[in-house]
C-alpha cells in the first residue's frame, strides 16, 4: 500500500517578495498524514516568516511508501538551502548529513516526491526568493565566493547553480534549535528568521571551500539516457514533458537528470530548451509570410509578451524587427 499526501496550493501564495509588508501576517500550514491503518503518522509543515523567506520541514514516521504531491505555482526563481538529517527520498541523491544549495529557476510545475517505507524522515528546506537574496547579498557582492558571484552576476531565467555538502556540526547546532524552537507568535517568528540568516551566512562561507564536488560521475547507460531526454524534449518542444515525466521516461531520478545534464550540454533541461525554441523561432522568422503570432505558437509560448521579452535577452533585438531585417 502506498500511501498519499497532497498540499494545497493556499501554502505556497507567500512565497513571493512581491508581498506588502504592511499586509503580510507570518503563517503557518500543516498537512498531516493519514494512514487508515493507522501505522505510518507525519506532517509536511510550511512556516512562511516574511515575504520571500519560508521553511519546509518534513518529519515521518512510515509503514508504508509515501507520495507527497505538490500543486502547480507561479514560476520564480528562488535560493533553496536542503538540509537532509534522517531518511532518504527516492527521486533524490541527497542522504542523511549531506545538504546542497540550489539556486535554479522553479517552473511552478505540479511534482511528486516518494519518500520508502522507513522508520524516521527528517528534513528541512529554506525557501528565498531571489529578488530578496538579491537585496541582501549585493552590497556585499565582492565578499563572496568567486564562483557564486559569477553565477550571480549571469543570472536570467536560466539560471542554475548546485553545490551539495555534508552538514558541519554547526550547522547541525542550528538546525536542532529551529527544529526545537521554545517560542510563539512574534517572538518565534523573528527568532527563526535569525536562525534562517545563519545558515545562509554559513553556506555561503562553505561554498570557498566545498567539502564535496557537485559533478555527477555518470555510468555510461545514465550518459545514454540524458541523451535520449535531449531528444523528447526535441520531439516534444511546443509541450515538454515536466521535469520528473522526462526523468520517468528516461530511467533516471530527476536529480541525477538535472546535473547529468548540465554536465554533458553545459545548461539546465529547460535552459536547452529554451535555447532550442528561440533558435527554432529565429528560423521561422526568416519566413516573411508568418506573422510573429504565428512564430510565437509554432515554438509552444502561449504568451506573446513573454516570447518577446525572451527573444529580446537572447539576440538583443525584437523579433518584429529581426523579421523585417533578415527575411526574404
Amino acid at each position: 500500500m502506498t500511501l498519499y499526501l497532497q498540499e494545497s496550493v493556499d501554502c505556497y501564495h507567500l512565497l513571493s517578495g512581491n508581498s506588502s509588508n504592511n499586509q503580510f501576517q507570518a503563517k503557518t500550514y500543516e498537512f498531516h498524514l493519514h494512514d487508515p491503518k493507522g501505522m505510518s503518522h507525519g506532517c509536511r509543515r510550511w512556516y512562511h516568516l516574511r515575504p520571500g523567506i519560508s521553511i519546509l520541514m518534513e518529519d515521518y514516521n512510515l509503514q508504508e511508501n509515501l507520495v507527497v504531491e505538490t500543486n502547480q505555482i507561479q514560476a520564480c526563481t528562488c535560493l533553496e538551502l536542503g538540509f537532509s538529517l534522517l531518511g532518504s527520498s527516492t527521486n533524490s541523491d541527497i542522504s542523511p548529513g549531506q545538504n546542497f544549495v540550489l539556486l535554479e529557476l522553479d517552473t511552478g510545475e505540479a511534482d511528486w516526491k516518494e519518500w520508502q517505507a522507513q522508520e524516521r524522515i527528517l528534513k528541512l528546506d529554506i525557501h528565498i526568493e531571489y529578488s530578496l537574496f538579491e537585496n541582501l547579498v549585493f552590497p556585499h557582492l565582492e565578499k563572496l565566493p568567486a564562483n557564486f558571484i559569477k553565477i550571480i552576476e549571469q543570472a536570467d531565467e536560466d539560471i542554475n547553480y548546485f553545490q551539495l555538502s555534508n552538514t558541519t556540526p554547526e550547522i547541525r547546532t542550528i538546525l536542532h534549535q529551529i527544529l526545537n524552537c521554545p517560542y510563539q507568535a512574534l517572538t518565534k517568528q523573528l527568532y527563526l528568521e535569525g536562525k534562517v540568516l545563519e545558515l545562509m551566512a554559513l553556506r555561503l562561507e562553505e561554498l570557498q571551500s566545498p567539502k564535496l564536488n557537485s559533478t555527477v560521475t555518470l555510468k555510461p547507460e545514465q550518459i545514454d539516457s540524458i541523451y535520449q531526454a535531449r531528444d523528447i524534449l526535441i520531439q516534444n518542444f511546443t509541450n515538454p514533458p515536466t521535469l520528473l515525466a522526462l526523468a520517468r521516461q528516461v530511467n533516471l531520478n530527476d536529480c541525477t537528470l538535472k546535473k547529468g545534464f548540465k554536465q554533458i550540454f553545459g545548461t539546465t533541461v529547460f535552459g536547452y530548451l529554451h535555447d532550442y525554441r528561440m533558435e527554432r523561432a529565429k528560423e521561422l522568422l526568416l519566413d516573411a509570410k508568418l506573422t510573429v503570432n504565428q512564430v510565437v505558437q509554432s515554438v509552444g509560448y502561449a504568451s506573446r509578451s513573454a516570447f518577446i521579452t525572451a527573444f529580446c535577452k537572447k539576440f538583443g533585438v525584437s523579433p518584429s524587427i529581426y523579421s523585417r531585417k533578415h527575411s526574404v
